[in-house]
């Protein structure tokens, strides 16, 4: 049994009534367009967003119907965003499937993304918790701030790893985060737990993220991405920021020059990945999530020992060693 699958036990229960309710909330639609949600529904993801809300409830005390309905709203949230980003990104595959986008177009996955995203905000106009609103909007506003930031630094070709953190933080971490925060919301934590479990959250996210860029620099295999995509799409990942700053200055220039060019073919591509790696940027990634994890491991300590805080240490373990 991998170590997900036993972190999902441990909050088996408020999984399957999120399941029952996410899926409910997509069916009963327009005739015209619920088979392009059933389309999303057929290629759900591992779970973590709900899992990373539930347990960070059960930190601070028993999961109640307020922790699945926030969980509800945060997935319906991230489901919308996900389209519109695969838009931007001119994504084909999601999860080795093909994309809304790639399914039907670019038109129709704008339109599939707003839809969805009403429905997110209507569940939490719903929720009639002035804290719900406040969160939300802030998670709206920093996702599309951090999406804007990468396009401009990608077309700009920046290479700094501040602009990289900055990024990864408002894109993926300010997601998790703000399920941990709003777990801890629906159970009642005071201000100052809810700000531990944000943080937590965040950290989360950015090992996620940082993972998930690692990725890119190997085989596709099962992960469902295309080696070398972020760099394709002029993302420049930490692994590589790494080499540029420590390579010998005039190996760096010849990969800046082809970054600076946009000359993205895939000897070059094969190139820019051999010199992350060459220079360290690997193990120096990996360095940077070990570091976060620690950081994250001393806010967890400060919770009683329970099985949900097992479960969120044996997260961040997972979210590091994953295969894909």
């Amino acid at each position: 049994m991998d170590k997900l699958t036993v972190i999902t036990q441990s909050v088996q229960k408020e999984i399957e009534a999120f399941n029952k309710l996410f899926i409910s909330s997509l069916h009963g639609h327009n005739d015209d367009f619920q088979s392009m949600i059933d389309f999303i529904l057929g290629s759900n993801g591992k779970r973590i967003r709900p899992i990373v809300l539930i347990l960070s409830a059960k930190l601070c005390g028993e999961s109640s119907r307020k922790t699945i309905d926030y969980a509800l709203i945060l997935e319906l949230l991230h489901t919308a965003t996900l389209i519109h980003d695969d838009v931007v990104d001119n994504t084909m595959e999601r999860r080795a499937q093909p994309s809304v986008n790639a399914q039907y177009d670019n038109r129709v996955a704008v339109l599939l993304g707003d839809y969805i995203l009403s429905l997110a905000i209507a569940r939490a106009v719903m929720a009639q918790n002035l804290a719900v609103m406040e969160i939300i909007s802030r998670l709206a506003q920093n996702l599309a701030d951090g999406e804007l930031t990468q396009l401009i630094a990608s077309k700009e070709a920046i290479v700094d790893e501040k602009r990289y953190f900055e990024v990864i933080r408002k894109k993926t971490a300010i997601l998790l985060s703000s399920c941990s925060e709003m777990g801890a919301l629906s159970v009642g934590a005071n201000p100052e737990t809810r700000e531990k479990l944000r943080l937590i959250g965040e950290n989360l996210g950015l090992c996620f993220q940082i993972k998930d860029d690692i990725f890119d620099y190997f085989d596709q295999g099962e992960i469902g991405k295309p080696t070398g995509n972020d760099i394709r799409e002029g993302k420049i990942t930490l692994p590589l920021i790494h080499a540029l700053q420590t390579a010998p200055q005039t190996t760096s220039a010849v990969m800046l020059e082809i970054i600076s060019k946009q000359d993205f073919s895939q000897e070059n591509i094969r190139q820019l990945i051999e010199f992350a790696k060459e220079y360290g940027g690997i193990e120096y990634a990996q360095t940077k999530m070990q570091e976060i994890k620690a950081k994250m491991l001393a806010l967890l300590a400060t919770f009683p020992d329970s099985e949900a805080k097992t479960a969120m240490t044996d997260l961040v373990d997972y979210i590091i060693e994953r295969k894909k």
